[in-house]
This record gives structure tokens, sequence and C-alpha cells, in this order.
């Protein structure tokens, strides 16, 4: 299967997944009582929302570039994921307010309510520790950032499920009902530091940041050591769109060889820079007779 059908289908089984969850909380956060439940399952229907999205965005990601996009539409991958982590902050916000009103208005839960809201947190803990794993699987093999970013946020959901589930037992056993809203807010706590990452490297994307920092050199080590025909490299530059990485650089080359010499080096060197990762490449290589770094440094900084 390859990369666009996989991110489909990630995205399809997280979509299903968050719904069926938002229905379940739902109704037993009613029965129960539990603010903590009620507020994972506005978290769900957040991601219920933000996966619906993704899965339009992915899908709008994967597009060919066309005459008004010429670099593509990779970007959306990275507006997908910011507007996932403010999502996940406004989810917080929200845990954050009903389980101050639950701690400032406590009310008594019945044994019964409790047992089930154990029931279907441990229901949701398990369904989402599956599709973390799958989600994560995925990402790796597409290296795409919304399912990335899907799979932090249902890892979230894991730890809060964890702590919703102690925190109904520890009620159930001692009758402490306080420990539903402090539980509920070192989730919301926990919710906002997730979001912090994920939103940074979005921003990253959409700012057009450097590759990271080994794979540069990488690149840059196979440009300048390839032919010893080769010399200096100099204006390179890179940045990632999507799945696809975008590198430019100037290389100097001997000036007496011929142009279709100069050319098949070009090639040989591309052919090596894509092998270096699994991923869509665009590369463009202007070849220099002699060392221009200089005039180049100076037309950069004065924008001409």
């Amino acid at each position: 299967m390859d990369a666009s059908s996989l991110n489909r289908r990630a995205t399809l089984a997280s979509t299903a997944v968050s719904l069926s969850l938002v229905c379940l909380k739902f109704t037993v956060g009613a029965l129960s009582g539990s603010v903590a439940v009620l507020a994972s399952a506005i978290d769900s229907a957040l991601d219920f929302c933000v996966s619906l999205f993704n899965a339009f965005a992915v899908r709008g990601a994967e597009k060919p570039s066309d005459h008004d996009h010429n670099y593509g539409h990779g970007k959306l991958e990275g507006l997908a994921a910011l507007l996932e982590g403010l999502f996940i902050l406004a989810s917080s916000i929200f845990v954050f307010r009903q389980a101050f009103l639950k701690f400032a208005h406590p009310q008594p839960f019945e044994n019964r309510g409790l047992d089930l809201a154990l029931a279907v947190m441990l229901v949701s803990m398990i369904t989402s520790i599956v599709l973390v794993w799958f989600l994560k699987r995925t990402a790796a093999q597409t290296r795409n950032l919304v399912l990335e970013a899907d799979a932090v946020h249902y890892q979230t959901d894991i730890w809060s499920n964890a702590a919703i589930l102690a925190g109904i037992v520890l009620i159930r056993v001692t009758g402490w009902t306080q420990a539903d809203p402090l539980i509920a807010f070192g989730i919301g706590l926990y919710i906002a530091a997730a979001a912090v990452p994920l939103i940074r490297k979005s921003v990253d994307m959409l700012m057009d940041r450097a590759l990271p920092a080994a794979l540069v050199e990488q690149i840059r080590d196979i440009a300048e050591t390839h032919s010893p025909q080769a010399g200096d490299v100099h204006e390179m530059k890179t940045r990632r769109s999507g799945d696809i990485h975008f590198v430019d650089f100037h290389l100097v080359l001997d000036e007496h060889i011929p142009l279709g010499e100069a050319h098949r080096i070009g090639d040989e060197i591309e052919d090596r820079i894509r092998a270096l990762e699994k991923t869509r490449w665009v590369i463009t290589i202007h070849l220099d007779p002699v060392n221009d770094s200089h005039r180049d440094r100076k037309r950069a900084e004065s924008g001409n």
C-alpha cells in the first residue's frame, strides 16, 4: 500500500474511533456525574473535529503542484497540525474550568454510575492504545506530520484515561469525591503540555525551518566530495513542506569541464541525496564555474 493510501486509512480510523468515544463518554459522563469523564468526552469531541479536518487536509496536501501552487500543497499538513495543537489547548482550558466548578461544588457519586464510568474509561484507554500504535507506525512509514500530531493527541488520551480510571477506583474505595476534579485538573495540565511541542513543530514547517542539521551536513558532504572536479558549496537552503524535502545550493565545478559532464555530476549528486531518506525530494543545483559566494552573499543581504 502506498503512502497516500496509508495516510487516508489512518485518518479514517482516527475519525471513526473518536466519534464512537464521543457518544460513549458523553452518555456515561451524564449518567455518572463525573466531571473527569465529561472532560474526557469533550476532548474526544475535539478529537473527532480535528480528525475530520485532518482527513481533508491529508487529501489536500497530497495534491500535486498546479499553476497557482507551484510548490505543491504540503503546507496544509503543517496548518492542520497547528490547528490540532490549538484545539488541544482549547480543550485543556475547558477541562480546567469544569474541574474548578466541580471542586467548588462537589457532588456525591452513586456506585452504579462509578462502575459504568470505570468500564467505559477502560474501553476508551484500550482503544486509544491500539489507535496510537497504528498512527505512530503509519506516521513513521509516511513521515506525515498530521498523523504524528494525531498520535500525540491520542497519546494524551491514554494517560488521561488512566488517571480517570485511578480516580474512579479511589472514589469507589474511599468515597473521596474531590479526587475527581483534582485528576481532571491534572489531565488539563498534561493536555496543555502536550500541545506546545506540536504547535512549535507546525510553526517550523509553516515558517520554512531548515531540515535537521545532521541531514543538511550529509547533503553538504555529498556535494563537496562526490567528484574531484567539484569544489565549494554555498548558498545552501533547505526546508520541508508536507512529505517533500526542498534543497537548493550552488556548487563550484572546474570551469573547463564540458556542460554534459557538469550535468552528469549534478545528477549523480541528486541521486545520492535522494537516497539519504525515503521521502520526496525537490533538489535544485546551481552550477558555478568559479567561487562567487561573496557576490551571492552580498546580493542576498541587499535583497537584489
